[in-house]
């Protein structure tokens, strides 16, 4: 077998047609990083085999496949991450601290509204009793009007 695989190498070599090998990445959860080299023309992600390379400065990279990008699972950047995490948990507390604010002023604003809507309701409801009462006033006036000319007349 190794006699026909150095023939191959031999007979590409011979022709011009030596085999370059390629370089890609291996990253699922049991094993975060490893270098794969082969001789297979790879374009694009195949779990868990990864085209790109992850950036250098990364300490101990693991691929993410949901994102699509790699990050560093290093303590280290566990630690800055968890800061990260903890600045914007305190971001989201002031921002829900001022929604609740907020929605507590609009409360107090539907309970102004509702207090002046029940105001405004029984005045006219009065002013409704006042024209009612006046319209029968005026009704025995006219009433009274009228008797009294009809004694004239007579």
């Amino acid at each position: 077998m190794t006699e026909e695989t150095s023939q191959n190498v031999e007979q590409a070599k011979a022709a011009g047609t030596a085999t370059t090998m390629k370089t890609y990445y291996w990253s699922n959860d049991d094993v975060p990083f490893r270098v794969i080299t082969s001789t297979d023309e790879i374009t694009a992600n195949q779990y868990p085999l990864v085209v790109t390379p992850p950036d250098p400065n990364l300490k101990s990279p693991k691929y993410d496949w949901m994102k699509g990008e790699w990050y560093d699972v290093s303590e280290e950047s566990y630690g800055q991450r968890l800061t990260a995490v903890t600045e914007s948990l305190k971001t989201l507390e002031g921002s829900i601290t001022s929604l609740q604010e907020a929605h507590k002023g609009t409360l107090q604003s539907a309970e102004t509204s509702d207090k002046v809507m029940e105001q405004l309701q029984a005045s006219i409801q009065q002013t409704n009793r006042m024209v009612a009462s006046l319209s029968a006033m005026m009704v025995a006036l006219g009433k009274r009007s009228q008797s009294s000319n009809t004694e004239v007349s007579k």
